[in-house]
């Protein structure tokens, strides 16, 4: 009966190290890559973000809010 799957070739120590190498380094560029979207994320949430970006809009909001909540009392 013929052996249908492949011969395995010894992995030779520098292959092993190249890989674990790679690795390595693709863990680390993913780890970075999380830490800044979650930072991008943290940011891009924070209300108080929004306001120092855009303090008019919300200060015309809040009159406006404020405004309409007076009228109705």
């Amino acid at each position: 009966m013929a052996n249908t799957y492949q011969e395995e070739r010894p992995v030779q120590g520098s292959e092993v190290a190249e890989a674990e190498a790679d690795i390595a380094r693709t863990r680390e560029r993913v780890t970075r890559s999380v830490m800044a979207l979650r930072q991008e994320v943290a940011k891009s949430t924070d209300w108080r973000e929004w306001v120092r970006r855009k303090p008019g809009l919300f200060l015309a909001a809040a009159f406006t809010v404020g405004f309409i909540w007076g009228r109705r009392r």
